[in-house]
């Protein structure tokens, strides 16, 4: 078959429309003419439309849709909860291990006093209020290297803070699901936390986040909503451990957030001994799971992190799961840049450096303000010069995936059936538990997917020329028999000539 009958033949039996009235034997030159028009015509129209879906797919925006109103709790992980005591020195062991070896020197006793006292107000992001504390006191200098050291002696131990705790109703030692937990404020516990510290030696086996076969920590989870079947947590109000002349309100702070993350002590709830009061936290979870779709963006268009993501060439220099985590180790990093020193609540920053000390306070309350700030976004409405104050060198991009536990905290009044005056009446009680039996499952994808672009494609094609995915199968069929129909001439025209030359008789005079 010649060129000219494959590619006739494919024009009165392909699936594209009209191409069989332009090699139609009996028709007029002006129909052929008007046939060809509207195909060029219609494979413009599809050129145009098919770019702009091309370009919708390339630059689509995210969409955030409900995947499930009543996803099941078991699926989720209960939150951790931290509890950091508002004092973080119990006079009576400052009496014992120092003060009390200063008793014929009341100067030195009362410098010793305020020095330890700077360092249990010590916290972010509320330095500032060193300065006023300071104002016309007397310190001494202890030693950087063992303020860390003399902080962690001095701090409430479990069994020191709490009086009773409760899991569901069932009551457990204290110690065996606690664990102690190092924040912005100070030394604290934690429940259900995965930064809370570990010792694989003496661990507790009923002490979660639990160690799987490979390492990994499973939090603990819960199917269950209303009173009393979360965390429970009855502790003492320390009242007799505070300095005789610290004057703040008893109680404690106390977070609740992400098993995964530092706790953001600026987002505590502050819950002071009060009489017969009991304080619960209503926790209600919405999940938002990202889609794979998303993976095709960049991180520019994307206004959010994948986690998962293999590469490391985008990752922020704090990489987590949660933005207060990044913001955390961002803080960290400030105070070691600006002040050379760490707080002592934390190990010092990446091994260097040294723990602050009192002559360090100056440093942290000037730097108070930028630790408050991150970097403000460049070129956005609203965000004036003058208004934007210094802010820290670092950015945290949200995950695109992640949980978040909203709170509410509410007051009751505790009932007693014997009415004398109890000790426990003045201690804090508090209640961790979900508000519903279900969450909410939220689902992040591209507005515009590869199944919608394959769509629109496959419309427009069909709507304007007829033709689909076979469509294109029978035009490379054609090339490939127009390929090998070439090939076959060619040869034949080789073979032809090298026999014309073989015959063709020499002249006899020819050397």
């Amino acid at each position: 078959m010649s060129l000219k009958m494959i590619w006739i033949d494919y024009c009165e039996n392909g699936s594209i429309h009209g191409l069989r009235h332009v090699v139609q034997k009996n028709g007029r030159s002006w129909e052929r003419f008007l046939w060809i028009l509207l195909l060029i015509i219609a494979s413009i129209i599809i050129i145009v439309l098919v770019s702009s879906s091309w370009e919708k797919y390339s630059y689509s925006l995210m969409e955030v849709v409900i995947d499930n109103p009543r996803y099941p709790l078991n699926y989720i992980d209960f939150p951790a909860v931290t509890i950091c005591p508002i004092n973080k020195i119990m006079y009576s062991k400052a009496l014992s291990l120092v003060l009390n070896k200063y008793s014929n020197d009341s100067d030195m006793k009362t410098k010793w006093s305020n020095s330890l006292q700077v360092f249990g107000r010590m916290r972010f992001p509320q330095n500032t209020n060193l300065h006023f504390f300071l104002q016309n006191r007397s310190v001494v200098h202890i030693p950087l290297d063992d303020i860390s050291d003399i902080m962690l002696k001095l701090a409430p131990t479990i069994e020191d803070i709490f009086h009773k705790c409760f899991w569901r109703g069932i009551a457990y030692r204290c110690v065996d699901i606690l664990r102690f937990q190092r924040t912005e404020e100070g030394f604290c516990y934690s429940f259900n936390s995965k930064t809370a510290k570990r010792n694989i030696k003496v661990d507790n086996i009923i002490n979660p986040p639990f160690i799987g076969k490979e390492g990994e920590l499973f939090p603990i989870r819960n199917n269950a909503a209303g009173e009393r079947t979360g965390l429970k947590l009855v502790m003492y109000n320390m009242s007799n451990e505070f300095f005789p002349d610290d004057e703040r309100r008893r109680g404690y702070n106390v977070m609740v957030h992400t098993p995964e993350t530092f706790p953001d002590v600026s987002t505590g709830y502050k819950l002071h001994a009060a009489h017969d009061r009991i304080y619960r936290i209503s926790v209600s979870v919405a999940q938002v799971k990202a889609d794979d779709s998303l993976n095709r963006l960049s991180k520019h268009n994307r206004y959010c992190y994948m986690y998962g993501a293999k590469t490391m060439d985008d990752l922020p220099e704090f990489a987590s799961e949660n933005e207060d985590t990044c913001y955390s180790d961002c803080r960290l990093k400030t105070v070691y840049d600006k002040c050379n020193c760490t707080q002592y609540f934390f190990e010092p920053y990446k091994g260097l450096g040294t723990h602050c000390g009192i002559q360090h306070i100056p440093c942290l309350i000037v730097n108070d303000v930028i630790q408050r700030n991150p970097t403000a976004p460049i070129d956005e409405p609203g965000f004036f010069e003058w208004s934007i104050p210094v802010s820290m060198n670092c950015s945290c991009p949200s995950p695109c995936s992640f949980i978040e536990y909203t709170t509410e905290l509410q007051h009751d009044v505790r009932s007693f059936i014997n009415t004398k005056v109890l000790s426990t009446r003045y201690m804090v009680d508090v209640e961790v538990n979900y508000r519903e039996l279900f969450a909410t499952s939220y689902r992040r994808s591209m507005k515009y997917n590869t199944q919608d672009l394959l769509v629109s494609f496959g419309g427009v094609a069909s709507l304007f020329l007829g033709c689909s995915l076979v469509s294109i199968v029978e035009i490379f069929y054609v090339i490939y028999k127009t390929s090998v129909e070439l090939l076959q001439k060619h040869c034949c025209e080789t073979c032809y000539m090298e026999e014309s030359d073989s015959e063709t008789p020499q002249h006899p005079f020819t050397n």
